[in-house]
């Protein structure tokens, strides 16, 4: 292959169904030299990848790294500066916790031309899938979306958060959450909060977990798969039960004494 400049496209693929790419995702993957991609969940993703493309599994688990970040870089601009086609295919959406950013600013360096393709985020998917809302007139105008791999770490405003008047979803949260709703309780929220920790998001073996804000300070929450979560907190949690009589301001929202 001539060396020149190829193009990359940065492609959501959705939260793990194969069913929930979008058009314009599976199109570019149609036509894809070569295939980087993440821990799609779903093996029957590779049925979707072209069979003469050059294909890379660079996904990440916690404790299975298979590549660096830096590493999966360095291939990604390395094959478009062989003047190939590359499709970075991510996990839900590329620029939701999925380090798109960073991928974009070395495409960019490099003057590599690319293409953003969003793609469904299991932030959405896993609410849908448990049958709540993230927002609920009455209930939830604002949603805050956190990394619960170093919320502890940071200089959290734990005041402000307990206060929060809103549905919080932690990405990467289930072995910390427990210290999370500690330091939420300590700083005003309410025991009762409803709080739901959904696993799989938009697959077959999808799961979904309910409990209070003070339980899980008590005694934690045990993940049912292997698979990725995600963690809502929030009056919402409690529409998944069909025929609840909510009172339209919530009870048990942030800050309300338990």
């Amino acid at each position: 292959m001539q060396e020149g400049k190829g193009k990359v496209y940065l492609v959501g693929a959705g939260p793990g169904n194969p069913e929930l790419m979008t058009l314009r995702a599976l199109n570019i993957l149609k036509k894809a030299e070569v295939v980087l991609y993440d821990a799609l969940l779903d093996p029957s993703f590779l049925e979707y990848f072209p069979e003469s493309a050059i294909v890379h599994y660079v996904g990440k688990r916690a404790g299975q790294h298979s590549a660096t970040q830096t590493e999966i870089q360095d291939l990604i601009v390395r094959y478009a500066l062989q003047n190939k086609i590359v499709v970075r295919l991510k996990g839900g959406d590329p620029f939701l916790f999925g380090r798109g950013g960073e991928e974009l600013i070395a495409i960019k360096k490099e003057q590599i031309p690319y293409e953003i393709v969003p793609g469904v985020s299991a932030l959405s998917a896993g609410s849908s899938g448990a049958g709540f809302p993230l927002t609920h007139r009455g209930l939830s105008r604002q949603v805050l979306i956190m990394d619960g791999h170093t919320v502890l770490e940071e200089e959290t405003d734990w005041t402000w958060f307990a206060q929060f008047k809103g549905t919080i979803a932690l990405f990467m949260g289930t072995s910390s959450i427990q210290k999370i709703a500690s330091r939420l309780i300590e700083h005003g929220a309410s025991r009762l909060l409803p709080v739901a920790l959904v696993e799989n998001a938009s697959l077959q073996t999808q799961r979904t977990t309910v409990t209070s804000l003070g339980k899980i300070a008590e005694e934690g929450i045990s993940k049912q798969t292997p698979g990725p979560g995600i963690i809502y907190i929030g009056p919402v949690v409690n529409l998944m039960e069909e025929g609840s009589d909510l009172p339209m301001h919530g009870q048990g929202s942030f800050g309300e004494e338990a």
